[in-house]
């Protein structure tokens, strides 16, 4: 009975490999259709890989963002002034010298 099943078992899996290999739908194979999508998920084309690496940097980018936007935010929440502020910009990094340097640069093409 066992080996009845094992040959059983064994044409169906064959009958099926050749349906998926011959029948057309819509002028391919199932089989075609699944290499087709494999070639495009696994091996993507290099402008797919450009693509997905600039997709994850903007990502990354955007979350650096809004964490340094976040972490900004409580600092003037613990301290509020007095009288309403206009909305405050980002903070500057610029140090006063930098500042300095700008601002003779500036003045030199006047």
């Amino acid at each position: 009975m066992g080996f009845l099943k094992f040959l059983v078992w064994t044409a169906c899996a064959m009958g099926l490999g050749v349906f998926l290999a011959t029948v057309d739908f819509n002028g391919r194979t199932p089989v075609e259709y699944v290499q087709r999508e494999w070639k495009r998920q696994v091996q993507p084309s290099r402008v797919e890989r450009v693509t997905n690496s600039l997709r994850d940097a903007l990502d990354d980018a955007e979350d650096a963002v809004k964490r340094t936007t976040r972490q900004a935010t409580p600092a003037a929440v613990k301290a509020p002034s007095p009288a309403p502020a206009p909305a405050a910009g980002p903070r500057e990094r610029i140090t006063p010298e930098d500042r300095a340097a700008i601002d003779r640069i500036i003045a030199q093409k006047k």
